[in-house]
């Protein structure tokens, strides 16, 4: 019974240090920190390179801008796709012939290779009228062309505008 009284009793002799230090190595906190915040930024930069890359066929830059109504009536101008995301882009643009003219200014998501939801201002003047479309509106490649067309067409006298967005 001694014998099993002085084994931990050496132990805890040995393991306790004369001066009462603790002999363990000091670690820099700042420096575990820094190390990890390393590795997390270089994993957060992989992920927005993956996030910034387009789906489909990028439209950032300039694409011409027609305007064509049932009446005859066609003039063109252009259109610039600023890209502000993946497959996200800032879209400004106008088209005129002397009074009349067209002019688009919102945001653009391509969603399929052959779709744009846009989401802003529409608005066009023909004939000293003026028409605003704000609501979402979507663009098609119809496959008549290298162009997307705006499909909500009909205007508000009931006659059909074509707005396309050649690519």
């Amino acid at each position: 019974m001694k014998r099993l009284f002085l084994i931990p009793l050496a132990f805890a002799i040995i393991a306790c240090n004369k001066n009462g230090e603790n002999r363990t190595k000091k670690i820099d906190s700042a420096k575990i920190i820094d190390s990890m915040n390393v590795v997390i930024k270089k994993h957060n930069d992989s992920i927005r390179a993956l996030n910034s890359k387009n789906h489909f066929d990028d439209l950032n830059g300039s694409h011409k801008l027609t305007f064509t109504n049932d009446e005859g009536l066609t003039f063109s101008g252009t259109v610039n796709f600023t890209k502000i995301m993946s497959d996200g882009y800032e879209v400004k643009g106008q088209a005129k012939s002397g009074k009349n003219s067209l002019i688009i200014d919102g945001k653009a998501d391509r969603v399929t290779k052959k779709h744009i939801n846009f989401y802003g201002e529409i608005k066009q003047t023909i004939n000293g009228k003026t028409e605003s479309k704000n609501k979402s509106n979507t663009f098609r490649d119809e496959g008549k062309g290298k162009f997307f067309r705006l499909q909500q067409k009909v205007n508000s006298e009931g006659f059909v505008d074509y707005i396309d967005i050649h690519y």
